[in-house]
């Protein structure tokens, strides 16, 4: 498909892009972190625990009367707490931190290639610290 709509000289510069971004160790470092959260026995217990008091409150929400609203808190206190246990876990975190450096790579490679197609660089939603009346 893409050999339809690119030309051969745009796939190669992709291919170059591609390695580069390969051999950045943001790359190394997300892959390393999804490798160890989906690994994480623990971690992956608690995403699943998580998931089915979701299912089980979401289907009480179905049928009102089938449980107390005091019982229905319970539940959602549990998944609250479930919900902390795995954004402070230290796979989810390391994860997290990755994915977050590994965006910013890919979202200013992303910028780049939009100034070097239209002149403008992208608006930060911020407008305030441009000129570029995009608003």
């Amino acid at each position: 498909m893409n050999t339809e709509t690119l030309s051969p000289e745009m796939l190669s510069l992709i291919s170059e892009l591609g390695a580069l971004v390969k051999a950045d160790p943001r790359c190394a470092e997300i892959e390393k972190t999804i490798d160890e959260y989906e690994r994480s026995e623990d971690l992956n217990a608690l995403v699943a625990e998580y998931n089915e008091q979701q299912n089980f409150l979401a289907a009480a929400y179905n049928r009102p009367e089938a449980l107390s609203e005091e019982f229905k808190k319970s539940i959602q206190d549990k998944i609250d707490a479930l919900y902390d246990q795995i954004t402070t876990h230290p796979a989810y975190m390391a994860y997290v931190d990755a994915k977050d450096a590994f965006d910013a790579l890919t979202n200013a490679i992303m910028g780049e290639l939009q100034f070097a197609i239209t002149g403008q660089r992208p608006c930060a939603h911020d407008c305030s610290s441009c000129a570029s009346k995009c608003h």
